[in-house]
């Protein structure tokens, strides 16, 4: 969403020009308020036919002898190459022309060319001048750059209610240009009680009359639910009806919906047509996109120089998603060469635009001194910046950054705060870790209700720690009522994950019986498998029990852990920091 200065400019650059092409059928009606005497209608039939070259041949005869609105149409042809080569410089002129014998429409066409500084040398005040001279006579576009000129004023200087006063009568005489920047008021609260179902209102009007930037706002509004019933297909028509007139960002959203295959089949090939277009036209969001669908092969060959070529262009306008992606680019060595510091260096950029993921992904390095040199104050200051704004990746880190005093006293109760922030979101190394803590009452109450409900969720996740304990709360009845065939299953899990201390409990309940079939075999199995891991008791049972096995149990029970221990990996053996980077998608 813009920023209110953002917005402002977004409404600035929609002024008003006196008969857009879109609204040409009232243009004779506007003449005959004028008093002009001269028969345009030859002229205004021609053109209405495409015959350009026949309408400038009719008009610039009437022109050349004064004729006010002939003036106009000469220089409305200029301005947009019709019939002539485009050029500013003569539509000022024929404008001036007009302008001076009193003729509205060109009194504010010609104040437009001196706001956006075309044919003419830039000049605000030139500008209200003539906006102003057609704005006396009446002029509904006049009016709207009147309130266009208030808006995008320094901040200090808007005047937003007399902005809004202008706006809302030029937009109930129907002008596009007012009921959209009337629009954008309401739904981004500038100037006004935000309010998107009169956001929706004023769009639905301007889109109505085929304002393209309405049609991509509104289109924007439908596909989040904004003052409307949220209704993709709905977006998909209208971010198409302004991509097809050339709009850059509704070209760029148009790709994204096509991409996710949110109000329409995903189609990648779609997606990457419509990216290209808005790329095209130097909108880096969608050379991003672009590039993305390159390195990964989506829509479009697999071709990681391109889609790197393309990401880095994005980087390099300072655009952070794609700043982020290159830093994961470098730390993976994927389509450049793997260098941490460069990924450091491109996290950094992105960073301090206030990019959560790539502070998360700074701070993981400045902890583990990768690309960086080792500072756990700015491990703790990045990571900060990310978990206040609700990363929940940042806040675990923020809670383990004080669990363990990493560059702070150590702090129980403010890693307890932190962890169950991100617990709160589902991470599951952060309900491991508060569950652990409330099994021991370090920084909360001690519970093993609580230890076990948080166990029970990171567990449901897969997390082989949570598991472990979990299992051990089964087996006591602690927290949770007895049951030891959901202990035992608990226990194989985490074993299948590698983890010892489960892979030593789940050998005993098969020596015993407990929870399980009794299983010599299998208790020597998971014994041997924990002890090959460091396990002190699993060490001293394989010894125990392999005195009451025959040697063809023993044989069989050391080939199925050999065979097990060539497919795993071991597990971490506690819930710590070490993390891969956040992805961005």
């Amino acid at each position: 969403m813009p920023t209110p200065k953002s917005l402002r400019l977004v409404i600035a650059r929609n002024v008003s020009a006196t008969f857009n092409i879109i609204r040409m059928l009232s243009i004779l009606l506007v003449f005959a308020f004028a008093g002009c005497g001269a028969n345009l209608e030859p002229g205004w039939k021609a053109y209405q036919r495409g015959e350009y070259d026949v309408a400038l041949d009719r008009w610039t005869p009437q022109a050349e002898q004064g004729d006010s609105g002939a003036q106009f149409f000469v220089g409305l042809m200029h301005e947009r190459g019709q019939g002539v080569p485009q050029s500013y410089e003569q539509a000022a002129y024929w404008y001036r022309l007009s302008a001076e014998q009193g003729f509205a429409p060109a009194q504010n066409n010609l104040g437009l060319l001196y706001y956006k500084g075309r044919g003419v040398e830039q000049d605000r005040e030139q500008a209200i001048t003539w906006y102003q001279r057609a704005y006396k006579q009446g002029n509904v576009s006049a009016r709207t750059n009147m309130a266009m000129i208030r808006i995008s004023a320094e901040p200090a200087a808007v005047d937003y209610a007399k902005a809004r006063n202008m706006f809302s009568r030029s937009a109930r005489d129907g002008d596009a240009a007012a009921q959209f920047a009337l629009g954008m008021m309401y739904r981004h609260g500038e100037g006004v009680e935000q309010n998107h179902s009169k956001a929706a209102k004023w769009l639905k009007m301007a889109a109505a009359q085929g304002h393209a930037r309405a049609a991509s706002e509104l289109g924007a509004m439908y596909e989040r639910g904004e003052g409307v019933v949220e209704v993709h297909a709905k977006a998909v028509k209208l971010y198409r009806y302004a991509a097809v007139q050339g709009l850059p960002e509704a070209q760029n959203n148009l790709g994204l919906m096509y991409a996710e295959g949110k109000g329409v089949d995903q189609d990648l090939n779609e997606a990457r047509t419509w990216f290209a277009k808005a790329a095209a036209q130097g909108t880096t969001s969608a050379e991003y996109s672009l590039g993305k669908l390159y390195l990964q092969g989506r829509g479009a060959t697999h071709d990681e120089q391109q889609g790197v070529q393309k990401v880095q262009l994005a980087a390099q306008r300072n655009f952070a998603p794609a700043q982020h992606l290159m830093g994961l680019l470098h730390t993976k060595g994927q389509g450049v060469a793997q260098s941490p510091r460069q990924a450091a260096q491109w996290y950094e950029k992105a960073a301090e635009q206030d990019f959560s993921p790539s502070q998360n992904n700074l701070a993981l390095m400045y902890m583990q001194g990768t690309g960086v040199k080792q500072d756990y104050e700015q491990a703790r200051r990045w990571s900060l910046r990310a978990a206040e704004k609700g990363l929940a990746e940042s806040q675990y880190m923020q809670g383990w950054i004080y669990y363990k005093g990493l560059g702070v006293p150590v702090d129980q109760k403010e890693a307890a705060k932190w962890f169950t922030l991100a617990a709160e979101q589902g991470f599951a190394q952060a309900q491991t870790n508060l569950g652990l803590m409330y099994l021991k009452g370090e920084g909360v109450p001690q519970s093993d209700k609580q230890a076990a409900e948080w166990l029970t969720q990171a567990s449901d996740q897969g997390r082989a720690l949570a598991q472990t304990n979990l299992a051990m709360l089964y087996a006591k009845g602690r927290g949770v009522r007895r049951d030891l065939t959901e202990s035992a299953r608990l226990f194989a899990s985490a074993a299948e994950q590698g983890q010892p201390l489960a892979q030593s409990k789940l050998a005993l309940m098969y020596e015993y019986g407990r929870g399980v079939e009794r299983d010599p075999v299998a208790a020597y199995t998971w014994y041997t498998i924990s002890a090959e891991q460091g396990d002190a008791q699993a060490q001293a049972r394989v010894e125990s029990l392999a005195r009451g096995l025959t040697p063809q149990q023993i044989a069989q029970a050391r080939q199925n852990a050999g065979t097990w221990t060539a497919s795993h990996e071991q597990t971490e053996q506690l819930a710590t920091v070490p993390l891969p980077p956040v992805e961005q998608d």
